[in-house]
């Protein structure tokens, strides 16, 4: 029966319009998003959004909270399904409160080349499953960013893993333009809709604890990424999220 529902998925999958294959997503009217995978936002807005990913250091998130509380921004975070401890719960919860957001960066951080469709089924969707658990609250999820921002399989074909995300349910995954950690250079790099990486650790937090007031002063506004491309924040409440892995896993 498991090997049939599989089948049946599949050829679904693979009877998607070309237009998905090829990576693109058709432009929205309201957000301007135009590809599936997004490196910035517009450049006519002084709206940027500042990222953290991996988040095994979960001190450096909430020190980066304290910057956000400080400056009156917002950030969005990428932790990986693993990093997701319920010891951390009032952490993350902090997260919400102070108007950040929290994107999926998958369960692990191995590279999508190393995964097949089924694999990055379950890993999208037992992070969701993670989060919902850590919160205590339904919360649903937005963003994806693909480990080292890629998402080509093992022959580097990205039209494979570009339908199975959409398939789950993203429409887009999201990379960045600016990745430095010299806050000197990062304020040089940063332009109108720049979507900034950075990851939970000592030297990250230092550069943005020096850059942050470098963007204020030179009038950009740090938002989520939500609000980057006009989305409200995700909603929490209804029930947690429970991935069936039984529906796209072979026992």
């Amino acid at each position: 029966m498991i090997r049939k529902g599989l089948s049946v998925f599949l050829a679904l999958i693979l009877l998607l319009p070309a237009a998905l294959a090829e990576g693109t997503a058709g432009k929205d009217p309201e957000t301007g998003l135009e590809y599936f995978k997004v490196r910035h936002g517009s450049r006519e807005s002084r709206k940027i959004a500042i990222t953290m990913d991996d988040v095994n250091e979960r001190q450096w998130v909430w020190k980066a909270v304290e910057l956000c509380r400080e400056y009156g921004i917002a950030m969005t975070f990428f932790p990986n399904g693993s990093s997701l401890k319920e010891a951390d719960r009032e952490g993350w919860l902090d997260v919400i409160d102070v108007g950040c957001e929290i994107g999926n960066h998958g369960n692990d951080h191995k590279s999508m080349k190393e995964q097949g469709a089924w694999a990055v089924l379950y890993k999208l969707g037992i992070f969701q499953q993670k989060l919902d658990s850590v919160l205590g609250v339904h919360y649903p999820v937005r963003w994806f960013r693909p480990p080292y921002g890629d998402i080509a399989d093992s022959s580097g074909n990205e039209n494979p893993h570009t339908r199975t995300i959409r398939m789950y349910g993203y429409d887009h995954v999201l990379l960045w333009d600016v990745s430095e950690t010299n806050a000197r250079k990062a304020a040089e790099k940063v332009q109108n809709g720049s979507i900034l990486l950075y990851h939970a650790r000592k030297k990250d937090y230092e550069c943005l604890a020096e850059l942050i007031p470098m963007l204020l002063d030179a009038g950009y506004e740090p938002v989520t990424v939500s609000e980057l491309f006009g989305y409200p924040l995700p909603e929490t409440g209804g029930e947690l999220y429970t991935f069936d892995k039984d529906l796209y896993l072979e026992k």
